[in-house]
């Protein structure tokens, strides 16, 4: 399980798209599918962040890193 502390970075959408090369309606897609893991800063409708570490390790694996 993915947990939060102060000093992991968060992505917004547009940050992790830029990131990927891919469009924001592309992150969202995969965001929604869980492909990749997102947190919201509030209840619904509210902010979507992506965890940098995570954004990594999905892209390039776990050997990766």
């Amino acid at each position: 399980m993915s947990t939060l502390t102060p000093d992991r970075q968060l992505l917004t959408v547009r940050e992790a798209a830029a990131r990927l090369a891919i469009s924001e309606k592309s992150v969202r897609r995969r965001i929604k599918d869980g492909t990749i893991l997102a947190v919201r800063l509030g209840g619904p409708g509210s902010a979507l962040r992506v965890p940098a570490d995570e954004l990594e390790r999905w892209l390039y694996g776990p050997e990766g890193s």
